[in-house]
């Protein structure tokens, strides 16, 4: 360590204490910007890190902000100086407060090769920073070993096995930060437990999470549009210091197209219209959804009317109820039951014998996970359109499942159901709120194949709710319309015509049902299994 002058070195401590909460004038006091002859002498922060400064310091300098937790998402392009914002930011805290921190990123060989090594560049040209601290292979803390537990930032992995393991960061009276890097890759679970670590009162809390936002169905897209998360979009064109022309032979290379997946992801912070891998992409269903603002429901009136339903089969789930008619897919209604008010599938059974009437339905599909209890009671009731269906059953779109490309019917219903969107399909919801959710469900499941069959698979509900933090209940109910073809209509529900061609019986389409009493949906008294979700 150079020889330090105690007199300077006094002055630099005296400058940490008065600025202690200002961010814009900390980054100059700590890393030697402009000064002649260093390796900072030609640079100087970005504008937009200026403007995130500006706002932290605001956040902290007030008594009454600085102990709630601040949040800052930012997805930029790439070149957008993300990495360096975060290890300054941090670095700046490690100074002036006695700071715990946590930085972790999409993969361990992230962390190795690019983010921490970031941070090794900024501590190196931190002034005075071997005088207070000590950096080892995946840590940084206060040289005076009576504070190296509380006063230190560490680089951790994360593990979907055991997630709570990233909640225990806590210093109480103190402050904490986590940074997340490369952050669309971290699944929903992993944010929803780091929250756990935020807890503590009268202590300054920091969360920060970076990247290019590459999967529109990530839970970092989701927080970018949260109002609990200080957002932020760099479209890298608006840098200074981007090669222009870097940009313009990337544009090229995308056929101009400014819309192009790579173009929105590598240069203008916005995700892509669809993840790599998902079955069903965005333009599909947007198109599905655009023929549905003008569809006319009495060109499918003598087809076959499916109805269909997903019931929640955990907490927090939503019940979902569908159907198709043709090439036309609607969603009717989805729900949560109130466990507090005793609500059970009974409710969801006296639902689906009033739609079964009301949409003239030809036959039932109910996903087997939580709904055999609701086909009990169909049975019990004479019911015999109704039909419980395995995700997990075999495909059936060849006579031997083994000539089969699907892995299992859940696969072979997703690829059947994007089939039928870009063949034409129509897609409705009887509610106008729903549309938006809906559309992005649909695009949430993965496709991949079997490493060995080479068969067609899908994402498991599981998986794509601890990647996402929803269930895709909306999705599973559509694609539940697939699982079976039925070529008739039942007699009751045969569409008669005048002489003119005007139907004089048919089933309602779903978004025209007159509103009805959930209370009087149905007389199920003979039912005996009123108590069988208790």
């Amino acid at each position: 360590m150079a020889q330090i002058n105690p007199d300077d070195l006094a002055a630099f401590k005296a400058g940490l204490n008065k600025n202690r909460y200002d961010f814009c004038r900390l980054v100059y006091h700590i890393f030697p910007f402009g000064q002649k002859g260093h390796e900072l002498e030609a640079m100087a922060p970005y504008d937009w890190q200026m403007e995130e400064w500006e706002k932290l310091s605001k956040h902290l300098t007030n008594p009454e902000t600085r102990y709630e937790l601040y949040r800052l998402i930012i997805s930029s392009g790439n070149g957008a100086a993300k990495t360096a914002f975060g290890a300054m930011t941090i670095l700046m805290l490690m100074y002036t407060q006695q700071l715990r921190a946590r930085i972790t990123a999409n993969t361990d060989p992230q962390m190795k090769a690019t983010v921490w090594p970031e941070y090794d560049i900024w501590f190196r040209n931190a002034r005075y920073s071997e005088v207070f601290f000590e950096k080892f292979g995946t840590s940084i803390k206060a040289r005076n070993p009576k504070f190296a537990s509380t006063w230190r930032t560490d680089t951790f992995t994360w593990s979907e096995e055991a997630p709570a393991a990233i909640s225990g960061l806590h210093n109480k009276g103190r402050a904490v930060s986590y940074v997340f890097e490369e952050a669309p890759g971290i699944p929903a679970k992993i944010f929803e437990y780091a929250n756990g670590a935020f807890g503590d009162t009268l202590t300054i809390k920091i969360w920060m999470a970076f990247g290019n936002s590459d999967d529109p169905t990530s839970k970092f897209e989701q927080l970018m549009s949260s109002p609990l998360w200080h957002s932020k979009r760099i479209d890298t064109r608006t840098l200074g210091h981007m090669d222009k022309s870097w940009i313009d032979d990337l544009l090229r290379e995308c056929n101009g197209n400014e819309d192009h997946d790579d173009f929105r992801v590598r240069v203008r912070g916005l995700p892509r219209k669809t993840a790599k891998d998902s079955i069903i992409s965005t333009e599909n269903v947007s198109a599905a959804i655009e023929r549905g603002k003008h569809f006319d429901a009495g060109t499918v009136a003598s087809l076959p009317c499916l109805l269909t339903c997903d019931p929640a089969w955990q907490g927090g789930d939503e019940t979902v109820i569908a159907m198709r008619q043709g090439h036309h897919l609607c969603v009717l209604e989805k729900y949560k039951l109130d466990r507090s008010q005793k609500e059970n599938h009974t409710l969801t059974f006296q639902k689906l014998c009033h739609y079964e009437k009301d949409i003239g339905a030809d036959a039932v599909f109910i996903d087997q996970g939580e709904g055999t209890g609701i086909y009990s009671m169909a049975q019990n009731a004479g019911k015999t359109s109704w039909f419980l269906i395995s995700f997990a059953n075999k495909p059936t779109d060849t006579p031997e499942s083994k000539d089969s490309e699907y892995a299992n019917i859940r696969a072979q219903m997703y690829h059947e159901l994007n089939k039928l969107l870009i063949e034409g399909g129509v897609l409705t919801t009887r509610d106008p709120d729903d549309l938006e959710i809906t559309a992005k469900q649909l695009t949430w499941a993965r496709g991949s194949r079997h490493k060995v069959t080479m068969k067609k698979t899908v994402e498991p509900k599981v998986d794509i709710k601890d990647r996402v933090g929803q269930s895709p209940d909306i999705a599973d109910a559509l694609v539940l319309t697939c699982a079976m073809q039925v070529t008739d209509r039942l007699p009751e529900n045969a569409v008669v015509t005048d002489a003119d061609g005007n139907h004089l019986l048919t089933g309602q389409s779903a978004y025209k049902m007159p509103e009805h009493d959930v209370t009087d949906l149905y007389d199920i008294d003979d039912v005996t299994y009123s108590n069988l979700y208790d």
